[in-house]
């Protein structure tokens, strides 16, 4: 009886075994699948995005620079052809003259914002780009005149990364920003009436490739 159970045993076994192995490739086929897939998702909503971005950007610029931003791997920065890089954003310095509001709608109709200055790299960058008898408003402003400015994008206006000049701002009226270069202290940032006509600096991030 006993040595004719034994095969009985085997034979339970083995098919145990072959069920595990069995449900251990299923699940390790459903899993590849489901990254395959997520993989897939992924880059579809990335590249779709960008794709999106690509299509609006060209409306309004007629054609774009990439920088090789990668180091282990390849990553291409763009900017509009007649675009400044620097970071992770691109900068237009507009020629002509107008009020604050429409500065501001000019930059958005090209996919961008007035500028928004976080670094004093970033401000180190964009005054080497400017005319020295020119002035240029910022994506900042004081709508209610009570010392409360605030970034055109949201950014947290942060007192730690300031460039007024000294005892600016100085005029509740004078509701808007400009950068300006003063003798002898070189560029910084002054309250101006925001109907006054001035050149402005556009912002937009880079499309990453």
């Amino acid at each position: 009886m006993v040595q004719e159970g034994r095969p009985q045993g085997r034979e339970k076994g083995v098919c145990w075994s072959l069920r595990l192995w069995s449900v251990a490739v299923i699940s390790m086929v459903l899993l590849s699948a489901c990254f395959i897939v997520s993989c897939v998702v992924t880059y579809h909503f990335t590249h779709g995005k960008t794709d999106k971005r690509l299509s609006e950007l060209h409306i309004y610029h007629s054609g774009l620079t990439c920088f090789s931003e990668g180091t282990r791997v390849t990553v291409w920065g763009c900017c509009p052809s007649t675009w400044k890089s620097f970071g992770s954003s691109c900068y237009f310095i507009s020629t002509e003259e107008s009020v604050w509001t429409k500065s501001e709608q000019n930059c958005v109709e090209m996919g961008a914002h007035l500028v928004v200055i976080n670094t004093e790299a970033e401000q180190n960058f964009i005054v080497q780009q400017l005319n020295e008898s020119l002035s240029y408003f910022l994506g900042l402003s004081d709508p209610q005149g009570n010392g409360n400015w605030q970034w055109i994008d949201q950014t947290p206006f942060k007192k730690n990364v300031r460039f007024w000049h000294p005892n600016e701002p100085n005029f509740s009226a004078e509701q808007c920003a400009s950068i300006v270069f003063w003798k002898p202290g070189g560029w910084g940032w002054n309250d101006v009436f925001c109907d006054t006509l001035r050149n402005s600096i556009c912002e937009m991030k880079k499309i990453y490739l």
